[in-house]
């Protein structure tokens, strides 16, 4: 009875670092490297959708509208920023994350939902002043950037025109993060969500991990 109650409770997060430990092991082993790639937009849909449909049963509708918004001001952003430079700094998307639209990969917003949501969640635990909140939201989301960045690279993900990331696109970052993490507080929008905890944390050790290894 005991085990079953652990399996029932913690199956979604055990589920969660299973894929990515997968996603580890694939990109490490060269065999089975070309798959993981092909196989790499599919997965982040599936697993945004998965934390999508715990956040918006967990939270209702508010939380739903949030993410939507989020999505279309972030992809928004990408755009404008890919064919300027102007938002991020001068870089392009690869094939690896298609398909696309007007440069941008469809699931680049959806992911950047899922990259602020869980930030937002662990620092939910600790700090509920709306502006604190927010900053350490946008530090968490830039902390993540920092180590997605050279692995993203390595993928194929996408290219910087220059030798180094930007300081602008870690600034980007911020700011865009920073404001999405406020909205939430400014709106009282239930938000709490532990799966989307874990899936920032298997994301964040992917990526560490594939920056070791690789």
């Amino acid at each position: 009875m005991e085990r079953k109650t652990f399996i029932n409770r913690y199956a979604k997060y055990i589920f969660i670092y299973i894929i990515f430990s997968v996603g580890i092991a694939g990109h490490l082993i060269t065999h089975t490297f070309d798959i993981m790639i092909a196989l790499t937009t599919y997965t982040l849909f599936m697993m945004g959708t998965f934390v999508f449909y715990h956040a918006v049963t967990s939270n209702g509708l508010p939380v739903f509208r949030w993410a939507v918004v989020t999505y279309g001001i972030t992809f928004t952003l990408e755009a404008i920023g890919v064919h300027t430079g102007a938002i991020f700094g001068a870089y392009d998307y690869g094939d690896v994350l298609a398909p696309s639209l007007f440069g941008v990969p469809l699931i680049i917003g959806y992911n950047w939902v899922f990259v602020i949501l869980g930030a937002a969640c662990i620092t939910h635990r600790y700090i509920t002043r709306p502006v604190l909140f927010a900053l350490m939201t946008g530090f968490i989301a830039v902390l993540f950037d920092f180590f997605l960045e050279p692995v993203a690279i390595d993928l194929g993900y996408w290219t910087w025109d220059t030798v180094y990331v930007p300081l602008q696109n870690y600034a980007a970052w911020f700011a865009i993060s920073f404001a999405a993490a406020f909205a939430l507080k400014q709106f009282r929008i239930a938000f709490y969500t532990p799966v989307a905890i874990h899936y920032f944390i298997a994301q964040g050790v992917f990526f560490i991990a594939l920056s070791v290894f690789l």
